[in-house]
């Protein structure tokens, strides 16, 4: 658990790693970023340290009723594939989710969106491999001004029932 900070609420991400028994480091930014690669200049880091969490739009399908949300987390430096996603998930019409329902179901600004904490309970968790292979990552507190330090599995153990896929995009010298 990490000390509160001077002037620093705890977040819905603070309260459900610090539930979890997860340490974690605030990190404070010196303004709001919304992009991985604002949050790691500011914060001095790696941007592939900087966690990008995106929320993914299932097709309607029968047995649902409905659509379908997931979340998917990769390094800031890398691009999501929904083709690799639809092929996790079995779904070849996966999509990003408007900004209205990122905002909507997980309670979050896009570009403030964490990794745990939502709104909603029900949204399963993907988390790209290559994430595992960082020394430590950072996550959105929530806000756009905050992030929080810590372990790469530590982050994956917050995330209930998290599934470690393949999800980005090719380097082309991988």
């Amino acid at each position: 658990m990490a000390k509160k900070k001077k002037g620093i609420s705890k977040t819905m991400p603070m309260r459900a790693l610090d539930e979890k028994g997860i340490p974690y480091e605030i990190r404070q930014q010196a303004g709001k970023e919304f992009t991985a690669e604002g949050v790691a200049n500011d914060l001095g880091v790696p941007v592939a340290q900087v966690v990008k969490a995106m929320l993914v739009q299932r097709s309607a399908s029968p047995d649902t009723g409905g659509s379908e949300f997931v979340l998917v987390v990769i390094p800031g430096d890398r691009r999501l594939s929904l083709k690799k996603v639809g092929l996790v998930l079995d779904d070849k019409k996966v999509q990003m989710a408007s900004l209205r329902d990122v905002e909507r179901v997980t309670g979050f600004q896009v570009g403030a969106v964490s990794v745990l904490g939502f709104r909603r309970q029900d949204i399963p968790g993907y988390v790209d491999q290559h994430l595992l292979e960082l020394e430590q990552v950072i996550i959105s507190a929530g806000r756009p001004d905050v992030g929080l330090s810590l372990l790469p599995q530590n982050m994956v153990q917050a995330i209930d029932s998290a599934q470690i896929n393949d999800l980005c995009e090719d380097l082309g010298y991988e």
